[in-house]
């Protein structure tokens, strides 16, 4: 029997979007939804920072369908935890994947990787220390501790002793949640790493020197907004000047990419990459077609913000996709 999944990530700009896109894939035979990072976004203050996050589970909430919900790489620990906690109490369809990182649903399982590799202002880390396993951590001048509940947190940061803090999600937990990896659906905001320029990490972005990472198009709009329409070449020499490459590579997850395949994992969704929205394909990059159940599937589910969610359908061991432009179905 299948089921189908409506993907949700990526919503950044405005959370009343997220009601807009519930619907369409309600109408497009979506049974459960998927929100798959950057659902919460840091604003001026905590409070405006948590009422984003409560806007959208709000929403996913009152929609009655089941919902599996875990951040990327722009949520924090205060902004989004105590918030996913409180819906997730307060609405039965709201998984808190934090708690529940592995759900089975007629016949596959699928299993969440939460949090993200590269910080856009997040406090939810992914990777793979031997010695690190999966938690809340404060940050001191001296030490890692380890945290359970938040009021914890409150108090260290009243007392001035957090340097930093983070979820931290350790990716080798996958050996110990994937059973069968045929018929396993791995979900993470971030994608393993690809060779091949029409692959699902395709990053448009702007290097700094010392290798700090910033986004292309941001730094494309700051120039021109400065300099006027200048052209592609204008553009890479005032970037230069200050500082600045802009470069087209696969950015995503080489040690994703390792575990993935000592897993056997073959099927796999993510977000993040704004350059890369919609985009699908096998293990070999080659590009997989919509609506077409395969064994093989790596899709970038696409960018609310941009107007682009999607649909997986499981069936079985295998899989297909349906990418959902929004602009399609609001007119």
């Amino acid at each position: 029997m299948a089921t189908k999944y409506g993907v949700i990530s990526d919503v950044h700009n405005d959370p009343r979007i997220v009601p807009l896109a519930i619907e369409v894939l309600k109408k497009l035979g979506a049974k459960k939804l998927i929100l798959n990072g950057d659902i919460g976004e840091r604003q001026s203050t905590l409070q405006a920072s948590q009422g984003y996050v409560a806007q959208i589970l709000d929403a996913v909430g009152k929609s009655g369908l089941e919902a599996y919900v875990q951040p990327g790489s722009h949520e924090t620990l205060l902004g989004y935890g105590p918030v996913i906690e409180h819906f997730a109490d307060e609405y039965s369809n709201i998984i808190d994947v934090l708690r529940s990182p592995k759900v089975s649903n007629n016949g596959h399982d699928l299993v969440f990787i939460p949090g993200s590799d590269f910080s856009c202002g997040g406090e939810y880390q992914i990777g793979n220390h031997p010695q690190l396993p999966t938690g809340r951590y404060i940050e001191t001048h001296d030490s890692l501790i380890k945290f359970d509940d938040f009021a914890q947190y409150v108090g260290a940061l009243q007392q001035g002793i957090v340097e930093n803090t983070m979820q931290y999600a350790n990716m080798g937990d996958l050996r110990n949640l994937v059973g069968n990896p045929e018929k396993t659906v791995v979900v993470c905001h971030v994608p393993r790493k690809f060779d091949g320029n029409d692959a699902v990490d395709i990053a448009y972005f702007a290097e700094q020197a010392d290798g700090k990472v910033l986004s292309g198009i941001v730094v494309e709009n700051g120039i021109r907004q400065k300099f006027g329409n200048v052209s592609e070449s204008d553009l890479r020499i005032i970037a230069a000047a200050n500082g600045l490459t802009f470069k087209n590579e696969n950015r995503g997850n080489a040690d994703l990419s390792k575990l993935y395949e000592e897993l056997g994992i073959t099927k796999a969704v993510s977000g993040h990459f704004h350059e890369s929205g919609h985009k699908a394909h096998d293990s070999s990059v080659n590009a997989v077609k919509e609506g077409e159940l395969v064994d093989e599937l790596y899709w970038n589910s696409g960018q609310l913000d941009l107007g682009m969610t999607g649909i997986l359908t499981v069936d079985g061991n295998r899989v297909s996709y349906r990418n959902v432009q929004l602009k399609d179905f609001l007119r």
